[in-house]
């Protein structure tokens, strides 16, 4: 049945119900997907809807104790190129299984992150999504609406330590596989560029090459070197200017080099080519987070693939399963491995 032709404009529940000739009542159950409504007529409800336009109001829907299909997502923002992938990949995700993400962008602010997640609370969300929070001072606040049933959370890379349920990038495996490969193609003295114990995920990048150098026999601060900006935490294409430039000063004598990131090794490949060196006949390059414009490099830059878009469907996946009513507790941490993407930028040792 198609439904009527009105003039008066159709904006809630109760003026939707009215056109179609529906009680309230049945029109919010269609709505909310509740059993007990004829399958047709939730067809004619949704044919009315896309026939005037409406969108039911999810916050109106929450204040009155029905689910809002809402999800806050709290970012917080620290500079990488991968970032906007990363939002736009939750966002399809969650809209994929019929929900919408409000998205909130804060710097390393407990204060302000403890204001965004009450401000989640007062428009009903559903659940919370952290990527790279809760900050610890937030923590118990977090922990406490998780285990009243009030909120189902989730924590993507988070800084710091928590018990809450979490799903982060193995990159202590992304140094373990670097490594190897750079040792299966026989280099034996390796140059790493940026990486350090004191910057974001840099504590797991120190001890995996720490550990994975002493199982391939290599001496850390001979075979091994790390070169690294004391003077900065940014982690850019200048950095990799700059470490290239102290990498010709003080370890000449590595044939391959990895590097924090994609742009820090997109600045120091223009060094190392400015210089005479060639790449990878002289130095073998490794980067990280397989940006697009490394397959457009000449070389093309070899790199560690994040699979963000495998990994934004585990992370919805498990929160949407919270908010279905399934216990986590069994699966509350998850770690997805990455993969190395093979360029032009490695070969052989010479």
């Amino acid at each position: 049945m198609i439904p009527r032709k009105s003039s008066k404009k159709v904006n809630t529940t109760l003026a939707l119900a009215q056109h179609l000739g529906l009680s309230r009542w049945t029109v919010s159950r269609a709505l909310n997907g509740h059993a007990g409504v004829k399958a047709e007529t939730v067809e004619r409800v949704k044919a009315a809807m896309q026939t005037l336009g409406f969108s039911p109001n999810a916050l109106a829907r929450g204040l009155r104790g029905g689910k809002t299909g809402v999800v806050g997502i709290c970012f917080q923002t620290f500079g990488t190129p991968v970032f906007s992938k990363k939002l736009i990949a939750l966002q399809e995700s969650l809209r994929k299984r019929g929900y919408s993400g409000i998205i909130e962008l804060i710097e390393d602010d407990a204060e302000a992150e403890n204001k965004v997640i009450r401000h989640f609370l007062s428009l009903k969300v559903e659940g919370i999504i952290f990527v790279g929070g809760p900050q610890v001072e937030n923590l118990e606040f977090v922990r406490d609406l998780r285990n009243s049933n009030a909120l189902s959370v989730l924590a993507i890379d988070p800084f710091s330590e928590s018990d809450i349920p979490q799903i982060s990038l193995d990159r202590g495996h992304a140094m373990r596989i670097s490594l190897e490969k750079f040792y299966e193609l026989g280099h034996r003295k390796i140059a790493v560029l940026g990486i350090r114990a004191d910057v974001i995920y840099g504590a797991e990048r120190v001890a995996s090459l720490n550990d994975v150098s002493k199982e391939l026999g290599l001496e850390w601060g001979k075979s091994l070197k790390l070169i690294v900006d004391e003077e900065s935490l940014e982690m850019n294409y200048d950095t990799g200017h700059k470490l290239a430039k102290r990498f010709l000063e003080e370890a000449s004598d590595c044939t391959a080099v990895l590097a924090i990131n994609d742009p820090v090794a997109i600045g120091a490949m223009r060094v190392f080519l400015k210089s005479g060196l060639s790449i990878p006949g002289d130095i073998s390059l490794i980067g990280f987070d397989n940006l697009d414009c490394s397959s457009h490099l000449h070389p093309t830059l070899t790199s560690v693939d994040q699979r963000i878009e495998y990994f934004t469907e585990q992370a919805v996946e498990m929160l949407v399963l919270q908010m279905g009513g399934a216990s986590q507790d069994g699966d509350k941490v998850k770690q997805v491995k990455p993969e190395l993407v093979l360029g032009e930028s490695i070969a052989p040792a010479a």
